[in-house]
């Protein structure tokens, strides 16, 4: 038993959400920002940059994920996005302030 409880100690909890929702927006600037409104948030929130790495997001991921999402709304499907760090949907930031996404997919 001390060997389990010495086991679990080490490991840190990494707090993280997720938001599973329909993408009304998708806005590409001329600076290649990426600019999303899902119904989770109601507003705009930048997820990467077609142009320069943006955060862990280079620009060949921007573009898929642009791809990507640019395809769930066509479909009127679901999207999701997963964050790091403590949050949830509703309260997250909007425009440049908003976490970068660990990753974005769509839900079958």
């Amino acid at each position: 038993m001390a060997f389990v409880v010495a086991a679990v100690l080490p490991m840190q909890a990494h707090a993280a959400y997720e938001c599973n929702v329909s993408i009304k927006y998708v806005l590409v600037y001329a600076d290649g920002g990426v600019n999303v409104m899902h119904s989770g948030r109601n507003d705009f929130t930048v997820i990467c940059n077609l142009n320069t790495q943006y955060g862990t997001v280079s620009p060949t991921t921007c573009s898929m994920w642009t791809a990507l999402l640019l395809g769930v709304k066509k479909r009127n499907a679901l999207a999701t996005f997963y964050f790091p760090g403590e949050g949830n949907c509703a309260t997250l930031p909007t425009y440049g302030l908003a976490p970068v996404p660990t990753y974005i997919g769509e839900i079958p």
